[in-house]
């Protein structure tokens, strides 16, 4: 099972080095800089999802599905392009996406690297880059469908006169009773 965000940090962190990295969205004072940010922006599902045939004793069923996630890793202080160029590059190392996959991950696309410098005051901006990264996972979901505790037939024949027993011209029809 994947955990999306713990996974993302270990693995974004894995290239920052000794440099910080926060949540861009963790509502915590800025790191000294330089630093990075990392933020999931979207979550979406792809294709449709696989329901499992079988039902557990308990009553779940599991359900499979293909997830995706756009990933935005930003850099705040100088060189923050050549820096997040050079992360872009060795996201795609054989040794860097095997470790990727270990966790369950797949990195199938990098967008650009894009200089984004953000106005600090009307003088002054403060250097910034970011990339983002586009990352498929599996989901398993449980669902409690519940289970079928007893399943009761009753079938019977009247003949025409409602009396027990078989009619001499049938309808072939009968009544099937199912409790749940």
């Amino acid at each position: 099972m994947v955990n999306l965000k713990p996974d993302l940090y270990e693995l974004v962190k894995a290239l920052v080095g000794a440099e910080t990295l926060v949540f861009a969205d963790q509502n915590a004072p800025r790191p000294a800089l330089p630093y990075w940010t990392i933020r999931v922006q979207v979550q979406r599902a792809v294709g449709d999802d696989y329901y499992s045939q079988g039902v557990t004793n308990d009553g779940d069923q599991q359900i499979d599905g293909v997830r995706e996630a756009t990933v935005q890793v930003q850099r705040i202080g100088a060189d923050s392009d050549f820096k997040v160029a050079e992360l872009r590059d060795n996201l795609s190392k054989t040794t860097v996406l095997e470790q990727w996959q270990l966790k369950d991950l797949a990195l199938y696309n990098t967008g650009d690297v894009q200089n984004v410098p953000f106005p600090l005051d009307k003088s002054q901006l403060e250097p910034r880059a970011s990339v983002d990264l586009f990352v498929r996972f599996g989901s398993k979901i449980l669902d409690r469908v519940g289970a079928i505790e007893v399943v009761a037939i009753a079938a019977g024949y009247e003949t025409v006169d409602l009396t027990p027993g078989f009619d001499a011209n049938p309808d072939l029809a009968q009544d099937i009773t199912v409790m749940l």
